[in-house]
């Protein structure tokens, strides 16, 4: 299955799974996600705070949850004492800084290629989905699902 995402809304197709941002400069509002079939909510910020609104951080230079130290370790931690299912999105090369970072905490990864590699479900340990299309100057990134949505 395929999903999809962006920094405006509008530019995913109507009906289709979407991950949309909770928090930050690109915040989406719940009236957005009625456009869609299913929604994920992600977090730029990070924290234990927004483990409750949002199943996503977005791991990525810039973004609170990668610049604060422990933002991202605290996120999953609480994610897991609320018994809720935490994935991390990064690329392949900070891929090995977020398994150090959360060594012993259970969470699932979104990988970045953004070159049309879709990688494979077994790339890596609990890989739940790869962007293989999209990017900073793209109207939407599509991502393949490799585990539950």
């Amino acid at each position: 299955m395929e999903f999809f995402d962006s920094v405006t809304p509008a530019n995913i197709p109507a009906g289709a799974y979407a991950c949309l941002y909770a928090d930050g400069r690109y915040k989406a509002t719940a009236a957005q996600a009625t456009r869609f079939s299913a929604t994920r909510w992600i977090t730029v910020e990070g924290g234990a705070g927004a483990a409750a609104y949002a199943g996503i951080a977005d791991y990525e230079a810039g973004n609170p949850v990668y610049e604060n130290e422990g933002a991202l370790r605290a996120w999953v931690a609480e994610r897991a004492a609320k018994q809720l299912r935490a994935r991390v999105y990064c690329n392949r090369a900070t891929l090995p800084a977020v398994r150090q970072q959360l060594a012993e905490l259970d969470y699932l990864v979104w990988i970045a290629t953004l070159d049309g590699n879709k990688l494979k479900a077994s790339y890596t340990t609990g890989l739940w989905a790869v962007q293989y299309q999209g990017g900073m100057t793209a109207p939407v990134d599509v991502s393949v699902l490799y585990g539950e949505w």
